[in-house]
């Protein structure tokens, strides 16, 4: 599989990921807030997402490793969410929007304050999950997506050299 990087950065520095999807905004929102439709490519969730956080498990990482992540937004109605990861300097926000597009939809992925340093690591990291998505969505094999193989170290270089300061 030839993976090619996907990814831009916004006028505002974020580093911006879309996939278009044959699916209804509906059925893609879905993979993103049901935690065992999450499950079949990034990871399942516990507690109540009502109450503003949750517990993830991050099946497709060595050791399946746990994090909480705050919910800033959920709203089905846009289909927005807009999530907190890590403490601190160590935090990254993740906020994803579903559009209609004709009889399918579209996801915009933006992490904004991407820090540069991490732009060669965290770029392929985000294709590959939204590849292991569009992949669980179409009902295609999630294993055959390789992170090593198709995307670290190989799209580093793109998006380091997306994020050099401007």
């Amino acid at each position: 599989m030839s993976t090619r990087a996907t990814g831009t950065r916004t006028s505002d520095g974020a580093l911006e990921l879309r996939r278009k999807f044959t699916q209804s905004p509906s059925e893609l929102w879905s993979y993103l807030v049901n935690s065992e439709r999450l499950a079949l490519w990034f990871g399942t969730y516990s507690g109540d997402p009502d109450s503003g956080a949750v517990d993830v498990v991050l099946l497709a990482e060595e050791g399946a490793p746990s994090e909480q992540v705050e919910i800033l937004e959920c709203d089905p109605r846009a289909w927005v969410l807009k999530v907190r990861t890590g403490e601190g300097a160590e935090s990254w926000q993740l906020e994803l929007q579903i559009h209609a597009e004709g009889t399918g939809s579209e996801l915009i992925f933006q992490m904004p304050g991407l820090d540069p340093s991490m732009a060669g690591s965290v770029g392929p990291g985000w294709e590959y999950y939204l590849d292991r998505l569009t992949a669980a969505v179409s009902g295609g094999d999630v294993g055959t997506i390789d992170f090593e193989k198709d995307y670290y170290p190989a799209l580093s270089e793109y998006y380091e050299q997306l994020f050099q300061a401007k």
